[in-house]
């Protein structure tokens, strides 16, 4: 039987990517201040039946993590996927770093395809489209940001303590699922969704 986690983001989040036509110039989702349109509830999709669901999107404030090496705990126990929706500045490939409850150390390759091109580079599913995108000073029609989900493997067999974010402020991640199996007859770790 598949288990999820939900990662709780709020505690990390550290940038905005929504904005109401009121604060264009709040948003911060590149280094030209883009950002997609606030939206009033948070975004939810199912990629391969994983759950993911973001921060709320209404504009208000921080909805993401601008990846800078945040280090994240996690429920401790083997984990084999780490599903994301996120989006990079340009196409970017970087590493995420596990730490393990014995003390090593493994590393994998996160990729994110660009927030611009509407089309997939890594191989990542679509989780949002937006058909209109902000500037600071006004709304863009005809053109629109992507979000996307993308997962990374988690090699080591080892139970999992936490993860290091990259440091690259082109990396915005705005949801992440831990995706295990239960054991055979061992109850579901507390706070885990099958």
């Amino acid at each position: 039987m598949t288990v999820h986690k939900m990662l709780v983001l709020e505690p990390f989040l550290n940038n905005q990517a929504a904005t109401t036509p009121d604060n264009l110039a709040d948003g911060r989702l590149n280094i030209w201040r883009n950002s997609l349109p606030a939206r009033s509830e948070p975004l939810e999709v199912v990629v391969d039946g994983v759950p993911l669901r973001s921060a709320p999107l209404d504009g208000r404030g921080p909805d993401n993590v601008l990846c800078s090496g945040q280090r994240i705990a996690v429920p401790e126990r083997r984990w084999d996927w780490l599903y994301v929706i996120g989006c990079g500045e340009r196409r970017v490939r970087d590493v995420l770093t596990w730490h393990f409850s014995n003390g090593s150390v493994d590393r994998d390759h996160l990729a994110l395809s660009d927030l611009w091109e509407g089309r997939s580079g890594y191989g990542e599913e679509l989780a949002l489209r937006t058909d209109v995108i902000h500037y600071p000073y006004h709304v863009q029609e005809r053109i629109g940001i992507t979000l996307w989900c993308q997962r990374v493997p988690i090699t080591s067999r080892q139970p999992l303590g936490a993860m290091s974010l990259p440091k690259n402020p082109a990396v915005h991640l705005f949801a992440m699922t831990l995706v295990g199996r239960r054991a055979g007859g061992r109850p579901a770790d507390e706070g885990d969704q099958s």
